[in-house]
């Protein structure tokens, strides 16, 4: 049955108390994926090998492999880690539920069915970005339009987009001409939206952050407890939020939290080319491209040094050679040569 308003609002206050977050799904280079946060449902440990996209969800985790397989770690309530066959490009993590998109650009869901994200999955048209909350997901069309599906999905605004993010019970898009778009629960003020131009979204629990066109950071919403003084300064490009923190990606890679002092995960030292926050932990891909392995930095950054790098990490044992992540004996096989040859056809951006 579809939620009125009324009984959207009843069930999320209650669910709400479960510390729910949406997450900021990233995708681009072929890179490894480091962990930081909470770990209490091993959502924290990250499977061996590199990853196209991921995404941190409530407590869970999802990532697409470099041949566009799935893999999902952490909580497994209610099917949350029963990842679908086939290949995708992909991922959005929620409360109990991840989507994603196949290469053909059709969406898929899976986990909690009992808020219809699963079962109410759109068919037809093609899509570049996806995202869950807490009883709904959004998706972005390849033609710029929204859609959204679920218990609790609101009509979306119209226009043409490049960029959303889901909240819990409500969601932020990035229109083409920079300007932004709320809708769904507006009882912390989400849905009143700063005027101006701006280059990246996202989401927390209650809460919504932007970096503007000029790199510094806005936050709005339920933003208590430290949320509410983002960093200073105009070299952001990131922004993604927790339950009760936040996350900026900077310009050189390295990442700013803030929030509740007493609940702030720390990502370990070093630079990102992006990142994705969960309830109470974050993901981050490491700068870099996984396919040059010399890590070269003259032109050209591939070359066959790459391939007997790879060769004599394969030999030594090193886990960098498990490209497809598998953990089956031998852990090391015949896979990842191919893994490894797809990575390295797919360049580095």
């Amino acid at each position: 049955m579809k939620a009125t308003r009324s009984t959207w609002s009843s069930a999320a206050a209650s669910l709400l108390m479960l510390g729910f977050l949406a997450s900021a799904p990233a995708a681009g280079q072929i890179g490894i994926v480091d962990a930081w946060g909470n770990n209490s449902f091993g959502q924290s440990i990250v499977p061996a090998g590199p990853f196209r996209a991921y995404a941190a969800g409530d407590q869970h985790s999802v990532g697409v492999r470099p041949d566009g397989t799935l893999v999902a770690w952490g909580n497994s309530e209610r099917g949350a880690l029963n990842v679908p066959a086939g290949r995708f490009i992909a991922v959005g993590a929620g409360y109990q539920v991840s989507v994603a998109i196949r290469e053909d650009g059709s969406l898929a869901a899976w986990g909690n069915p009992t808020y219809q994200v699963p079962t109410t999955v759109p068919t037809g048209g093609t899509y570049t970005m996806v995202d869950a909350g807490l009883l709904f997901a959004v998706a972005l069309r390849s033609d710029g339009s929204l859609t959204s599906w679920g218990w609790g999905a609101y009509p979306v605004p119209q226009g043409e987009f490049t960029a959303v993010s889901c909240g819990a019970v409500h969601a932020l898009a990035l229109r083409t001409d920079g300007t932004l778009a709320a809708w769904g629960d507006n009882q912390f003020g989400n849905l009143d939206v700063p005027a101006g131009t701006f280059r990246a979204i996202g989401t927390g629990l209650s809460t919504s952050f932007a970096v503007r066109t000029d790199g510094s950071l806005v936050a709005w919403g339920n933003v208590t407890g430290g949320l509410e003084t983002p960093p200073v300064g105009n070299n952001f490009v990131a922004v993604s939020g927790g339950s009760s923190f936040a996350a900026a990606l900077r310009d050189d890679g390295t990442i700013a939290t803030w929030g509740s002092t007493t609940s702030i995960p720390i990502p370990p030292p070093g630079r990102y080319a992006s990142m994705s926050t969960g309830q109470a932990h974050g993901l981050s891909m490491k700068r870099g491209c996984y396919a040059n392995c010399d890590t070269s930095s003259a032109p050209p950054t591939l070359t066959v040094n790459d391939f007997i790098c790879f060769l004599n990490k394969f030999a030594a044992g090193d886990t960098y050679a498990n490209c497809d992540g598998s953990a089956l004996p031998p852990v090391l096989n015949v896979n990842d040569f191919v893994c490894y040859v797809n990575a390295y056809a797919a360049g580095c951006p």
